[in-house]
């Protein structure tokens, strides 16, 4: 069990993959799966982390699955093998071939990556405190942090790519957002008025002034909150209905 919920854990392409499932006997449960009419959750980092939107989701029929990436910077290969895993989940479980993508943080960079080069598998994303800009993190100096995160996995996750390199480097987040634009993906992005860790005007900003005067997109502020906890509000109504209203 996930949370109360059904769990269902599995091997995709050799990495650890998960779908929880809003089973359940009541009739009223029932009538929630069937009013999801297919839709689903794909977290794309941080799997099990701040869950409470996700639980909530769940408590309204929607199915959430998750699966292990190589790195936590949103490599191509990464967003490559989420394509093939919402055809898996489409096809496996008879739900949508679009999916709604949850992304926390540097989940948010995968969110957007991922997006931006498969737009065909996404109705809509939620994102909160998202790291669309490499330069910021894990670029950022002079930073104890972001030198840690630079050495241990950036360079792995791409491995020739300088600090000067970054000002021209195309697999930016920040580089996706006019796909994301032209192709009307409808968002929801939650900050901290006080995060530390990922600069809003470095990052989210960058967003939201692409999707001016759109209404395709929603910024919600978390008044006095740092970079944590992910969805923190007290009243997630906004939120919850944004994705109900953009998933359909």
């Amino acid at each position: 069990m996930w949370n109360g919920f059904e769990i269902k854990e599995f091997e995709f392409e050799g990495k650890e993959a998960w779908i929880v499932f809003p089973y359940s006997d009541s009739a009223d449960d029932k009538k929630k799966i069937a009013d999801a009419d297919g839709r689903w959750l794909l977290k794309t980092e941080y799997w099990g982390a701040f869950p409470e939107v996700e639980i909530e989701m769940l408590n309204r029929g929607f199915h959430l699955v998750g699966v292990q990436n190589i790195s936590r910077f949103a490599t191509e290969e990464d967003c490559e093998r989420k394509a093939r895993l919402v055809k898996y989940i489409s096809d496996t479980y008879g739900l949508r071939d679009k999916c709604v993508t949850v992304g926390y943080s540097l989940g948010g960079a995968h969110a957007v990556n991922f997006t931006g080069f498969h737009p065909e598998c996404v109705s809509c994303i939620y994102l909160d405190a998202p790291v669309l800009n490499f330069c910021d993190y894990p670029g950022r100096m002079p930073s104890e942090e972001c030198e840690g995160v630079w050495e241990n996995e950036f360079k792995y996750a791409y491995p020739g790519v300088s600090r000067a390199m970054l000002l021209n480097f195309a697999n930016h987040p920040m580089n996706k957002i006019p796909v994301l634009k032209e192709q009307r993906i409808p968002i929801v992005m939650l900050y901290g008025t006080e995060d530390m860790s990922v600069n809003y005007n470095a990052n989210g900003r960058l967003l939201e002034m692409e999707y001016e005067g759109s209404d395709l997109l929603k910024v919600i502020p978390r008044q006095l909150q740092g970079h944590h906890p992910h969805g923190g509000l007290y009243d997630k109504s906004e939120l919850i209905e944004f994705i109900l209203k953009n998933s359909k």
